[in-house]
């Protein structure tokens, strides 16, 4: 693979073949803006197993140079030099990373230099498991970099990275980071699997401050206040955050919000009820290695729950959770509730 220092583009990143393997929700933008700040001579390989979002990624993707597609995470790794990885936690990491068959440690390569960078987001013992095979190999570098900020912000390329690794290998990929992150939104948080334990942190506190959020909201238009004008207020004062700004849970109040599209899910809506649970397991799973308390816990665990089995919710992404506060006067959240 070609050093950092040569045939680099104009944007510092190598020439090199590059592969992206996962281009859904987040994959997708963070795939066509790899492509745009990409060398122009460089190809883009994708893969992903659904072929409609392919297809539509070969169009929107026309314009910004070679792109082609490949037909397995093995081939992704014989034809390419950086891989980028943007998965699912659980089946999917196993199939692009362990299958016998069709993976990236099936794939048979001379030239033993390669880098993944992940930015997945999966526990943390999982995914040292999963380097240590990938590094053991001998196939080349691994190291996590997860991803935060929302469907909106991979669109502009503004997207916060967490990575994990030592300073020489972030500081390696950093130019590559930057074509999908804000130049102060890159944080090397320590050695390998630390990007992933700030990352599931992050989402612990941001669903957290979300629920908080639905029942803020709701309480205000019980009460009779503006959902507007509430929201401003809350984003004016002590109690603003990242979901008061971007998520508010009323139709009509934040264009840019799910609430907007009436909390869409499916493959091209928002993520849903079991990626919320598995990022809440994720985090109580890293409390108990560490010893770390927790009150929250257990009442997330139990409002996943309720809102995936509630008619309200079912089909919608996971911010669909304000309708268990807003219908029914509250009745799937009381003790016996649906």
């Amino acid at each position: 693979m070609p050093s950092q220092t040569e045939n680099e583009g104009q944007t510092g990143m190598p020439s090199a073949t590059y592969g992206f393997i996962g281009i859904g929700r987040m994959g997708f933008p963070m795939a066509l803006n790899l492509r745009a700040k990409m060398p122009a001579a460089s190809t883009l390989i994708v893969c992903d197993v659904y072929k409609p979002r392919v297809e539509d990624f070969l169009v929107q993707s026309r314009s910004l140079g070679p792109v082609e597609v490949a037909s397995s995470p093995k081939e992704v790794a014989e034809r390419c030099d950086i891989i980028i990885t943007s998965l699912s936690p659980g089946k999917p990491m196993e199939q692009v990373f362990t299958d016998p068959s069709g993976s990236i440690l099936a794939a048979k390569v001379s030239d033993r230099s390669k880098l993944v960078i992940d930015t997945s987001t999966l526990d943390v013992q999982t995914w040292l498991k999963i380097a240590e095979q990938v590094v053991g190999s001998g196939f080349g570098d691994f190291i996590d970099c997860p991803v935060s900020g929302g469907m909106e912000f991979a669109k502009k390329g503004e997207l916060s990275s967490m990575i994990g690794g030592s300073k020489e290998l972030f500081d390696r990929i950093r130019p590559i980071v930057l074509s999908f992150s804000g130049n102060d939104r890159i944080y090397h948080c320590g050695p390998p699997g630390s990007g992933l334990a700030a990352k599931i942190i992050n989402n612990y506190i941001a669903t957290i401050s979300y629920v908080a959020l639905c029942e803020g909201m709701n309480t205000g238009v019980r009460y009779g206040l503006d959902p507007k004008v509430l929201t401003d207020v809350i984003n004016a004062g002590s109690g603003m955050c990242w979901n008061s700004l971007h998520m508010c849970p009323i139709k009509g109040v934040q264009p840019t919000s799910s609430a907007s599209r009436d909390f869409k899910g499916g493959p091209d809506g928002g993520p849903g009820f079991d990626l919320a649970s598995e990022s809440t397991d994720m985090t109580v799973d890293l409390m108990s290695q560490v010893k770390a308390k927790s009150v929250m816990a257990d009442v997330m665990k139990d409002i996943w729950k309720r809102a995936a089995s509630n008619p309200h919710c079912q089909g919608k992404e996971y911010r669909s959770l304000y309708r268990l506060f807003s219908e029914d006067d509250g009745a799937a959240l009381e003790n016996g509730g649906p």
